[in-house]
């Protein structure tokens, strides 16, 4: 039987490496916002690590999801954009995802 083994430096380098391919493809100012809790300090780090200007931004799903009556409203995040979003490059940072049903209610 195989062991898996996950080392979440090593994983977070390879996204790394992956942003900065697409930032180098674009064509304009980027930004990145994440989503909480996760995405949003994955977001952080990846500003920094990319030496980008300003904070990132965090895009909450609470409000939009479709089971939204079921789950409720968790006030813990709250969207945040200190950017314009019109004519950049925006990178959507998630830790997680199954359904999609975050990102679908972000976008």
């Amino acid at each position: 039987m195989s062991q898996l083994s996950l080392d979440a430096e090593q994983l977070y380098a390879q996204l790394l490496r992956g942003v900065r391919g697409l930032l180098a493809t674009s064509n304009g100012p980027v930004r990145l916002a994440g989503v909480p809790s996760g995405g949003a300090w994955l977001a952080e780090r990846l500003q920094r690590d990319l030496g980008l200007d300003g904070e990132p931004g965090v895009v909450s799903s609470s409000m939009h999801r479709d089971d939204f009556g079921r789950r409720g409203l968790s006030l813990s995040a709250q969207t945040k954009l200190p950017f314009d979003v019109d004519g950049v490059f925006l990178v959507m940072v998630y830790y997680v995802i199954y359904t999609g049903r975050t990102l679908r209610a972000v976008i």
